[in-house]
């Protein structure tokens, strides 16, 4: 990895080095006296103006403090780094982040984010997904075949109420400081329906951690998850009604992803990983 980011050590003055997150280039080092993560991100310019945006709102939330730079194919920015520990899987964590949520969407929309991209698939990459689930599970199959023509479009045309989301709301990408949750990697924003981001996070949360909970959420930490989020958002009644379509939506197109490309020989992600394939969605009630 690190003689393919020359140019990016060299441009943020960092001495080469190795990433120090396994599922994406992310490095350190120091600027103006300031010890730095630099990582990609993507719809730049944006990007900086919503976290900022975050900011000035009193959001707990990384912003750039150098950058974003074109560096080959992608944008590279650095971000303070931020002192504090990892997520514990305690009630106090899981109530603290799903507050953070809903403090997030509750700032609502304005920076002008990369709309979200609904999929297009076709019978082939339908195929190709019963496929990669078959060494696990079938019971996503007829799922997967109807989710062009029913539970894509009663998401899609809905006309849910959108907001810029992170649609990468995990454990992992917060660091909890005296104060709470800090966002640290808020560069997957989109501007999308909030529920979505919602159901993202009540499916994986869990995703990529290190340590335990090497699950997804009880039914415990879930409703103290959703009512901090709820202390900040108040859903619509066709939220409501919508909700678990919602999660079976991102179940069959976040969750079978991440089972299909999961580090299935690594045990902590394994268990993970069965757990999400055996999830009973009803335990997620709003």
């Amino acid at each position: 990895m690190t003689a393919d980011h020359t140019e990016v050590f060299e441009r943020f003055g960092l001495p080469s080095q190795e990433s120090i997150y396994p599922y994406a280039p992310v490095f350190t080092g120091w600027i103006d006296g300031v010890r730095v993560a630099v990582k990609r991100t993507h719809d730049a310019e944006a990007m900086g103006r919503w976290v900022r945006r975050l900011k000035e709102l009193g959001l707990p939330v990384v912003t750039p403090l150098a950058g974003p730079y074109e560096i080959g194919d992608d944008h590279w920015v650095a971000y303070p780094w931020v002192e504090g520990r990892a997520y514990d899987g305690s009630e106090r964590d899981v109530a603290a982040a799903g507050e953070l949520l809903g403090r997030l969407h509750a700032a609502g929309t304005k920076e002008g984010l990369e709309d979200f991209g609904w999929p297009d698939h076709d019978e082939t990459s339908v195929q190709e997904d019963v496929d990669g689930l078959a060494p696990y599970t079938s019971r996503f199959d007829e799922p997967l075949r109807a989710f062009m023509t029913t539970t894509l479009p009663a998401i899609r045309d809905a006309g849910l109420p959108v907001a810029e989301v992170s649609m990468d709301f995990k454990a992992v990408n917060l660091v909890y400081t005296g104060e709470g949750p800090v966002l640290v990697d808020p560069d997957n924003g989109e501007r999308a329906p909030r529920l979505l981001d919602l159901a993202l996070a009540a499916l994986l949360f869990h995703n990529d951690l290190d340590g335990e909970p090497a699950r997804m959420f009880t039914a415990a930490e879930w409703a103290s998850f959703r009512d901090g989020y709820l202390r900040h958002v108040e859903l619509t009644e066709k939220e409501r009604e919508l909700w678990p379509t919602a999660l079976l939506y991102m179940m069959l197109e976040w969750g079978v992803w991440t089972v299909i490309n999961g580090e299935w020989h690594l045990d902590r992600h394994a268990r993970f990983l069965t757990d999400l394939l055996a999830v009973d969605l009803g335990r997620y009630a709003l």
